[in-house]
């Protein structure tokens, strides 16, 4: 299977590919792409997008737009996905995208796995988060914090994907509810 995927940065792009394949399996041929995050709420600015990625791989069989909150009320950036997603339903493409409402960035998703987090901080860290992470409005701070105290710089393009590597989904969505979501609209 081939899944398309449009993200808003390079560390999403080169994470999220790796969180999608856990959730389903490593043959899953994923094919990221960034685009800026004002065209993703646009059905005429992205559908050029859409169209250049379904003619190039034709073999794709469902498309994931993943959008940050970034500190803006879930029911307010639903709204405007859903109202894209409709739009894009009439355009005639051969695949209609699903859009993923990432609460509030890729690292609330990724600082839901502490055991990743150790892993990338190496022995001995101990890395214990209590705060609901859907309430941190901006997880890539937190991250920073949690790896200065270990020592260490948190760089998101260097350590987004190393997490998601280690990263157990199981782990995530017990802690993430916006993970929850992503997940189910994964598949087929």
């Amino acid at each position: 299977m081939s899944i398309g995927l449009f993200v808003e940065g390079k560390s999403d792009k080169d994470a999220i590919p790796k969180l999608i394949c856990k959730l389903l399996d490593s043959s899953t041929k994923i094919i990221p792409r960034t685009i800026p995050r004002g065209e993703m709420f646009n059905s005429e600015k992205i559908k050029p997008y859409l169209e250049a990625l379904l003619k190039k791989h034709q073999d794709i069989e469902k498309v994931i737009i993943c959008v940050d909150s970034e500190c803006t009320d879930f029911a307010e950036i639903q709204k405007e996905v859903s109202r894209v997603e409709r739009e894009l339903g009439g355009m005639g493409l051969p695949v209609v995208p699903r859009y993923a409402v990432v609460v509030h960035s890729l690292e609330a998703w990724l600082a839901a796995d502490p055991e990743a987090l150790k892993c990338v901080l190496g022995k001995g860290a101990h890395v214990r988060i209590e705060q609901d992470l859907e309430e941190v409005c901006k997880p890539a701070e937190l991250l920073g914090d949690i790896f200065a105290q270990h020592g260490k710089k948190f760089l998101k393009t260097r350590h987004d994907p190393l997490i998601a590597e280690h990263a157990d989904p199981g782990r995530i969505a017990k802690r993430n509810s916006s993970f929850q979501r992503f997940s189910a609209c994964k598949g087929p």
